[in-house]
């Protein structure tokens, strides 16, 4: 069952301010330097995710700008399947053809409102449908 979280154009939230503070925490020390060369655009994308549940992320990007894209999680948890849409919900990127890599890079011809959406990797493995833990996304601007 797909459970949508939220839509935010710019970035989600945790549920309380400590698990906030807790994956804002984990998203500079952990997250962030897998952005390498690219600028950090500043926003913390972190939420506590449960197995079972999924969550999208609607952003607006702009032509002629190079971007990375980092997804992370705690260790603890299954791994992440992304995917990256156009409005027309049109696959762009799945980081499965990757290895469910936890970074893209990406360039657009057109500035354009993408969707990203993520997802546990769970039918491998059995996995408590109550664990919980902190799943970053964060964006870096080549200068």
């Amino acid at each position: 069952m797909r459970i949508l979280l939220f839509t935010v154009v710019l970035f989600f939230f945790a549920s309380t301010n400590v698990a906030h503070s807790q994956c804002k925490n984990f998203a500079k020390k952990e997250c962030k330097p897998l952005l390498e060369n690219f600028v950090h655009d500043g926003n913390y994308n972190g939420i506590v995710l449960n197995v079972g549940e999924d969550v999208e992320l609607h952003k607006a990007f702009f032509s002629g700008q190079k971007y990375r894209m980092v997804v992370c999680r705690e260790d603890f948890l299954p791994p992440i399947n992304f995917k990256v849409l156009n409005s027309d919900f049109e696959i762009l990127y799945d980081n499965k053809t990757d290895g469910y890599s936890h970074k893209y890079d990406f360039e657009l011809d057109e500035s354009e409102t993408l969707i990203i959406s993520l997802k546990f990797i769970t039918e491998n493995e059995e996995y408590d449908k109550s664990m919980n833990g902190c799943v970053v996304m964060l964006f870096g601007l080549e200068m």
